[in-house]
């Protein structure tokens, strides 16, 4: 376990004095690996994406964005809303398995972590 871990610490480290951004969180089992970078909040989710879809719609409205546009494909879903303050709001989905998604989400044009983490935490109390 101890070197696991020191290489995780290592990447970390290397992550950081990169300059480029990056925030990643790993999870044990049974969580899903958030990372944040070039301004998108990107997690892999343990749901189908048809679940995952329906929980989108609901935690926007709960956060009172308007909603513009929703789109669906056979593996692919996506959201358009903005903020009261007037930013977009992207959230898009991807099937990569029947029960794993991945979930992508950018607030404004540049990327606004700390809202996109809140947009994340809303879906998951949607679910």
């Amino acid at each position: 376990m101890w070197p696991g871990l020191a290489a995780l610490a290592g990447a970390l480290l290397v992550l950081g004095q990169s300059g480029c951004g990056a925030l990643i969180l790993l999870g044990g089992a049974g969580t899903s690996a958030i990372a944040f970078a070039t301004g998108e909040l990107r997690s892999t989710e343990e749901h189908p994406i048809d679940v995952l879809d329906a929980a989108c719609g609901r935690a926007l409205d709960a956060l009172g964005y308007e909603q513009i546009e929703s789109s669906r494909a056979d593996e692919r879903a996506r959201w358009q809303a903005t903020t009261a303050g007037g930013d977009p709001v992207d959230v898009r989905l991807l099937a990569k398995a029947p029960e794993r998604t991945e979930l992508r989400i950018r607030i404004g044009v540049f990327g606004d972590e700390a809202r996109s983490r809140l947009v994340l935490e809303q879906i998951h109390q949607s679910l």
